[in-house]
């Protein structure tokens, strides 16, 4: 047996991946964009890569309004979304008190700050 070698059965998944400032209108329209993907996938989960990013300091009414922007869509959102987001203290307080807005709506919604993590949790079958 080889070493070091993983097999993923990963599902089909939605990439989105984005560099540069994020900021409250910015994200709406990432999560608007999300929505109409998922909408043709259904499917399908969803892979956010936020790793290249930086966002100002995001104030709590800030991620509600975008969980909620996320809850406008919930429809459209079946299957699990993973964001990868850098690996910075400041970074992980703003992705999960992120997180807690989007357990309370519902939704199956983990942070990562790796790539190799979030396919493992994507890749996971749930029992039905």
């Amino acid at each position: 047996m080889l070493s070091g070698i993983k097999i993923y059965k990963v599902k089909d998944f939605i990439r989105k991946t984005e560099t540069g400032k994020i900021d409250l209108e910015r994200s709406k329209k990432i999560v608007r964009e999300l929505a109409i993907a998922a909408e043709a996938h259904a499917d399908h989960n969803i892979l956010i890569d936020l790793r290249e990013t930086t966002v100002s300091a995001a104030s709590m009414e800030d991620i509600m309004k975008i969980a909620l922007e996320f809850g406008t869509y919930i429809s459209s959102f079946k299957n699990k979304i993973a964001n990868i987001i850098p690996d910075d203290p400041k970074r992980m307080i703003i992705a999960n008190r992120f997180k807690a807005c989007m357990d309370i709506q519902g939704f199956e919604y983990e942070i990562f700050t790796d790539y190799e993590s979030a396919i493992e949790w994507l890749s996971k079958t749930r029992e039905v």
